[in-house]
C-alpha cells in the first residue's frame, strides 16, 4: 500500500481547511513503487490487484492532528493551517488517497 496524493485534504466537521505538503514523502514512495515494477517486470511477481482507497486519519482535536502530522517523514504542515486546526470544530480528519497492490510470486 502506497499513498498517491502529494496534497491530502485536511477537514474540520466536514468543512476542508487545507491540504498537507507531502511532496518530499512522495520521492520516498515513487522511488519504492518503481523497484517493485522493477521486481515484477524481472518477473519475480505478478500483479494480482491494483485498487485505490481512501483512508481516513480522525483526531480527537488539533493538537494532536498537528503534533502527529509533524511527525511523519517528509510531510509539512504550513504554520497557517496548523493554526487553523488548532481553533477548528470536531472532528478533524486527514483524507488520504492511497493505491494497493496485490503481488504474486511466480
Amino acid at each position: 500500500m502506497q499513498p498517491v496524493a502529494p496534497h491530502p485534504s485536511v477537514e474540520a466537521d466536514g468543512s476542508r481547511l487545507g491540504t498537507l505538503d507531502m511532496r518530499e514523502w512522495r520521492v520516498t514512495i515513487d522511488g519504492v513503487a518503481e523497484l517493485v515494477d522493477d521486481t515484477i517486470a524481472r518477473g519475480l511477481f505478478q500483479q494480482d490487484t491494483d485498487r485505490y482507497y481512501e483512508v481516513v486519519e480522525t483526531f480527537d482535536d488539533g493538537k494532536e492532528l498537528v503534533e502527529t502530522v509533524s511527525e511523519w517523514t517528509g510531510t509539512r504542515i504550513s504554520a497557517s493551517l496548523a493554526a487553523r486546526a488548532r481553533r477548528a470544530a470536531l472532528p478533524l480528519t486527514i483524507h488520504e488517497g492511497v493505491r494497493l497492490r496485490v503481488l504474486q510470486a511466480l
